[in-house]
C-alpha cells in the first residue's frame, strides 16, 4: 500500500509565517507612525508663573441679590489672589442689569475684583454701553453697594443728538443720574430736547 504524501503542512507553515510577518510589520508601522504624529505635537505651556492662588482661563461671575442677577462679568483671565480678596481679570465684559428691565454693557481690557465688596476697577479701552448714551475713558470704578459708576479720568458721552467731554463723571445706576465734572464740554444738535 502506497501512501501520497500531501504538502499541505508546508503550506499552513508558508500561510502562518506569512500572517506572522504580516502583524510584525502592521504593528511596526503603527508604532512608527505613533512616534512621527508625538514628534509633531507641541506640550502645553505652563501656567503663568504668578503669586495667585488660582489662575482661570474663560472666567464667568454673576452676582445676585435676593435671587435677582445685578451683573454678569466674563474675562478672558483670573487669577484670585485669596489672601488679598481680589481677582485680577483681562478681556473683561459685564452686563449689568437694571430694575427698568433696560441694561448696561461694558467692555474693558483689564480690571480687579474685590471678591468680597464686588467692587470693580477697570482699564484699558474702556467702552460703557448705556440706553441713551455710549462712554469711553481709560479707567472706571464701580461700587457695588451703591451701584455707582466712578471716571476719574476724562470721558467722552456720545449719542445720537449729543457729544459730551468731561474731566470726570459719575453715574447712578438706580436714579440714572449722570453728573459730569470738570472741563465739561459739549455738541448739541438742533433738534435736541430733554
Amino acid at each position: 500500500m502506497h501512501i501520497k504524501q500531501s504538502h499541505t503542512p508546508r503550506k499552513v507553515n508558508v500561510f502562518l509565517y506569512s500572517v506572522i510577518i504580516l502583524l510584525i510589520s502592521l504593528i511596526l508601522a503603527v508604532f512608527i507612525r505613533h512616534k512621527m504624529i508625538s514628534k509633531n505635537t507641541t506640550t502645553p505651556l505652563p501656567p503663568e508663573n504668578t503669586e495667585a492662588t488660582l489662575s482661570i482661563k474663560k472666567f464667568h461671575h454673576t452676582a445676585t441679590k435676593n435671587g435677582n442677577k445685578q451683573w454678569f462679568l466674563e474675562a478672558d483671565s483670573a487669577q484670585f489672589f485669596a489672601e488679598k480678596n481680589m481677582a485680577r481679570l483681562t478681556d473683561i465684559s459685564v452686563t449689568f442689569y437694571l430694575e427698568d428691565d433696560q441694561n448696561i454693557f461694558l467692555r474693558a481690557d483689564k480690571g480687579q475684583l474685590n471678591t468680597k465688596t464686588n467692587d470693580m476697577t477697570i482699564s484699558g479701552n474702556v467702552v460703557v454701553t448705556m440706553p441713551q448714551y455710549t462712554l469711553k475713558t481709560e479707567s472706571l470704578n464701580y461700587h457695588h453697594h451703591s451701584h455707582i459708576i466712578n471716571i476719574n479720568s476724562p470721558v467722552k458721552i456720545t449719542s445720537s443728538s449729543i457729544t459730551l467731554t468731561a474731566d470726570t463723571m459719575s453715574y447712578k445706576m438706580k436714579s440714572g443720574v449722570l453728573k459730569c465734572i470738570g472741563n465739561v464740554k459739549g455738541t448739541f444738535l438742533e433738534n435736541f430736547a430733554w
